[in-house]
């Protein structure tokens, strides 16, 4: 059987048993195993952003291999100089400077061994074709052949014209040497510092960075007022909410505008939620499963991928059973475990199987995320949660890709998809996923003895929570965010509850950079395969191949510095500000964008050989 058809029968088990194949980095059949993610890298909403040029930029290091072999590099050259600044006449005539010179040739030799031994170690890093596919490498060890074999034949012939030759060639070749490593080095370093360079800014806060300097230019109180009323409202996004005056009452009926509703409760409300029912707390959870999750729940590098295997998509109920239990929402809320194990199951047995990406895993990890962030996080002190606000979180970011389809909102769109034209274009998969919850939670009555009030105060938060995730949104909602913050009553425990709600789900979503590499790749091989599938089936329909999409032109390392750049880092550098023990963990994602930076030229090398 031929190395095709066992990668094709390994890809075709892979995607019934919906758990990725997960390729070395050597291998050259990267990109022909995966295929979306609802359009994960989309940077739509930038139009609108102002990208300010950081000045004070801070330079992340280069590996340790490669500032080895530079400093060699260095000494190498240095030889050129003590070898010119003497003749052959020289060395017949002073037996000092003959020594020298035969010493610098040793010298000379055992630094080339050291560049034959690196190439070796980048052959095996990356395979023997792999590395010499790249013409920069296969030119550079020609150079280090060629260095020793002049300077063997130097050591070994007599003969002063073709010393004088060996050593201007050498002389030549090492120049061309350090001209290759500084090449490599000035890759590395430009990359690691483009996500440094930039930051992202909104007209929004422009706008309110003027009007606080116009307000410091006056003294009288009165405009200083009406300035700050403008800085505030700006700043809530209520610029376009109608001032009602005269007869309110009447004109908010008119144009449907709550009076108070969340304080009127309705009197059959009243009573459902004054009877006493006392849920019980345990829902016969596996004891080892129980003490798995007490151990390393809290843990970034969790190995959920090997639970998956044991549980399947009841890995999700479970987890689910196990953060109700311990923040006892059962017996608080009055909610039915039977009748949240039905709901959280059926939520579970909808995540598609065959998706590489959106399935019950992604669903496990990024709800292990968002408690992350409530817990180690200290989201709990910081936002106030109620026991109420524990299951809107929670349950949210369970449901957030239910039921998809394994392809972005683009695709539904171009081709007229039963999503995208029952739901207008607009958001479709993440509507599809809040009302699919939603369904879930009527059919199954899970909250039957929730007040009124109480279930317009999950419905309407969880469903922003939910449409927070779509990638399409990330520019205008993390603008709308960074208003929020620099307003000067943003409150996480009150009236920007809820922003923070969608901003903790949608940084969950896009988490991957931020966890430990073992985890990260697995994610990054698995959304790419989803991009690919998807991308193939966009060349054979001709429609337009969406960013990403094309396996035979997306650098994997590349795309993923670009994700870290543009979405991840500056979104997790603003959420720091609403968690400040978020900065313990962000070193992982500069680690992991260092990572990728030294795998650029690899994955362009399988680019190139395809």
């Amino acid at each position: 059987m031929t190395e095709q058809q066992n990668l094709n029968e390994d890809t075709n088990r892979n995607l019934g048993q919906a758990t990725a194949k997960v390729v070395p980095r050597g291998s050259k059949e990267i990109s022909n195993i995966f295929g979306d993610r609802r359009s994960s890298y989309n940077i739509e909403g930038y139009d609108r952003v102002i990208a300010d040029e950081i000045t004070d930029q801070q330079h992340q290091g280069i590996p340790l291999i490669d500032k080895a072999v530079i400093a060699l590099v260095l000494i190498f050259t240095l030889l050129v100089f003590i070898n010119f600044s003497f003749t052959s006449n020289d060395a017949k005539e002073d037996p000092d400077i003959d020594k020298t010179l035969f010493v610098t040739k040793i010298i000379e030799l055992v630094i080339l061994i050291l560049f034959v031994l690196e190439i070796s170690i980048r052959c095996f890093q990356n395979g023997f074709i792999t590395y010499f596919s790249d013409c920069w490498s296969f030119f550079d060890a020609l150079i280090i052949v060629a260095s020793i074999v002049l300077i063997v034949l130097d050591l070994n012939l007599q003969g002063d014209a073709f010393t004088t030759i060996s050593k201007v060639l050498r002389g030549i070749f090492r120049f061309l040497r350090l001209f290759l490593v500084f090449r490599k080095y000035n890759q590395v370093k430009k990359i690691n510092n483009s996500g440094s360079r930039y930051t992202v800014r909104s007209p929004v806060e422009k706008v309110i960075e003027i009007m606080r300097d116009l307000a410091d230019q006056f003294e009288d109180p009165d405009i200083i007022k009406q300035l700050n009323w403008g800085i505030t409202h700006i700043s809530n996004n209520t610029v376009y909410e109608p001032i009602i005056e005269g007869r309110k009452s009447e004109a908010l009926g008119w144009l449907n505008q709550p009076q108070n509703q969340q304080m009127m409760v309705s009197q059959e409300s009243k009573r459902s939620s004054s009877i006493e029912i006392i849920f019980s707390n345990d829902t016969k959870l596996p004891e080892q499963l129980r003490q798995d999750f007490a151990q390393n729940i809290l843990n970034l590098d969790y190995d959920y991928f090997s639970l998956f295997e044991k549980y399947d998509s009841a890995i999700l109920t479970h987890l689910m059973c196990y953060y109700f239990e311990k923040e006892h929402l059962f017996s608080t809320l009055k909610i039915s475990p039977d009748s949240f194990k039905k709901c959280v199951d059926l939520l579970g047995s909808k995540y598609h199987r065959e998706n590489l990406y959106h399935n019950v895993i992604h669903a496990f990890d990024v709800t292990h995320t968002v408690y992350f962030f409530i817990e180690k996080c200290n989201f709990k002190e910081i936002g106030k949660l109620t026991k109420l606000d524990y299951s809107i979180l929670l349950l949210s970011a369970a449901a957030h890709d239910v039921d998809h389809p394994g392809l972005n909102n683009i695709f539904l769109n171009n081709t007229r998809h039963e999503l995208a034209m029952t739901y207008n274009d607009k958001s479709s998969l993440e509507q599809h996923h809040a009302a699919t919850l939603f369904k879930y939670i009527r059919e199954t009555e899970l909250f039957t003895n929730f007040s009124i009030s109480d279930f317009k105060y999950f419905r309407e938060k969880s469903i922003s929570m939910i449409l927070s995730t779509d990638n399409a949104m990330h520019g205008k909602d993390f603008n709308k965010l960074k208003a929020r913050l620099a307003s000067n009553d943003f409150d996480p425990g009150s009236k920007d509850k809820g922003i923070c709600f969608d901003t903790l789900l949608h940084a969950a979503d896009i988490s991957n950079p931020f966890k430990p590499m073992k985890n990260y790749e697995k994610w990054t091989f698995r959304v790419l395969g989803e991009f690919w599938q998807q991308g193939d089936r966009e060349k054979d329909m001709g429609l337009p191949v969406t960013m990403l999409c094309d396996r035979r032109t997306t650098n994997v390392a590349k795309s993923q510095i670009g994700f870290i750049d543009f979405m991840v880092l500056p979104y997790y550098n603003t959420l720091q500000q609403i968690l400040p023990v978020l900065a313990e963990f962000m070193e992982q994602i500069s680690e992991n964008k260092r990572f990728w930076a030294e795998q650029i030229e690899h994955y362009q090398t399988l680019l190139n050989t395809q």
